[in-house]
């Protein structure tokens, strides 16, 4: 029989306490999963790595910069009546799981956005996943873990082995002020806001939307609510784009190009921006941007309008990339 090709993944492994009903479900419905792997929650799958040398450096950067956080296990849910499996939403109360996906997720690799969650019954291996589902249909964990380190894990149909581990430091070593920023596209346009001459911080000049990441958010969801704070919109976000480390500065920037939002554009927070403008690649030439980056990353932008270097995957299910 052919051996299979390992699939590498960036996993979380449950243990302990936290574990135990969680593999009791696992060994009953989908006991070759269980011999296979561990609990574990999957927060990159091989369809989305692109470049693992890459993908590995930015593990641990981020990890060495991260602080240990926690995630809770809580409701099952499936896919096409269980027939594409069941599983267990993960909960992510201070975005940092989120937060480091759409780190390592950055271009060249790509983006699924997948939720999270720990499989129960997979469609590939387990007997009866359908019949699994009308079992535990309304049921709901309510198991939280401590999360200290990540792995680099292969897979093939004998076993899962850990390549490496990757720990979080034991408090969060970087001192970057954490920011999420949009470049918003429309057609060959993009928006910047004057920020007020009154501003401490370099008043007068074109700004991409967008601020602080505030504690107990990812920077995904902060820049959802700086988004409609200050522009009254409700903005789709896929692919993360661009992640600048400004030490000078003294910020670690998280980028989204955003093409698809809910509402019209407006100034809510005046105090902040003195207006908006939309421009085109010509204008932007004349202009005093706020972070020297600005000129050539919305270049790159406005010029690959139909290839924003963001590739993203189509979601076939909620672990349909395999184990």
């Amino acid at each position: 029989m052919t051996r299979r090709t390992p699939r590498h993944h960036v996993t979380i492994e449950l243990d302990g306490d936290a574990a135990r009903p969680i593999e009791e479900l696992r060994s009953f419905w989908d006991p070759e999963m269980h011999r296979v792997a561990r609990a574990h929650v999957t927060v990159v799958y091989p369809e989305e790595t692109v470049d693992a040398g890459l993908l590995l450096e930015r593990l641990e950067s981020a990890a060495g910069e991260m602080a240990p956080f926690g995630l809770r296990v809580g409701r099952l849910t499936c896919d096409d009546e269980g027939h594409g499996g069941v599983f267990a939403l993960v909960d992510d109360p201070a975005g940092s799981l989120e937060s480091l996906r759409d780190r390592l997720l950055l271009p060249p690799q790509r983006f699924a956005g997948y939720p999270f969650h720990v499989t129960i019954a997979h469609p590939r291996t387990a007997a009866a996943p359908a019949r699994c589902w009308e079992e535990v249909r309304g049921h709901e964990f309510d198991v939280s873990f401590p999360v200290n380190e990540v792995l680099w894990t292969a897979t093939d149909e004998s076993a899962r082995t850990v390549l490496s581990r990757f720990r979080f430091a034991e408090r969060a070593a970087s001192t970057r002020v954490a920011m999420a920023a949009g470049v918003l596209i429309d057609g060959a346009r993009v928006l910047l806001a004057l920020r007020h001459p009154e501003r401490t911080y370099y008043p007068g000049t074109w700004d991409l939307p967008g601020g602080h990441v505030e504690p107990g958010e990812s920077a995904r969801r902060a820049l959802h609510r700086e988004l409609r704070e200050e522009l009254g919109i409700d903005a789709v976000l896929g692919a993360p784009w661009r992640y600048i480390a400004d030490d000078a500065l003294g910020i670690g920037l998280s980028i989204w190009v955003v093409r698809q939002w809910r509402g019209a554009v407006a100034n809510l927070a005046e105090d902040e921006h003195e207006r908006l403008g939309w421009f085109t690649l010509s204008q932007l030439e004349s202009l005093a941007l706020a972070h020297p980056t600005y000129t050539s990353l919305l270049h790159q932008a406005l010029e690959h309008m139909n290839d924003t270097g963001m590739p993203q995957l189509e979601p076939r299910g909620m672990d349909s990339g395999g184990r």
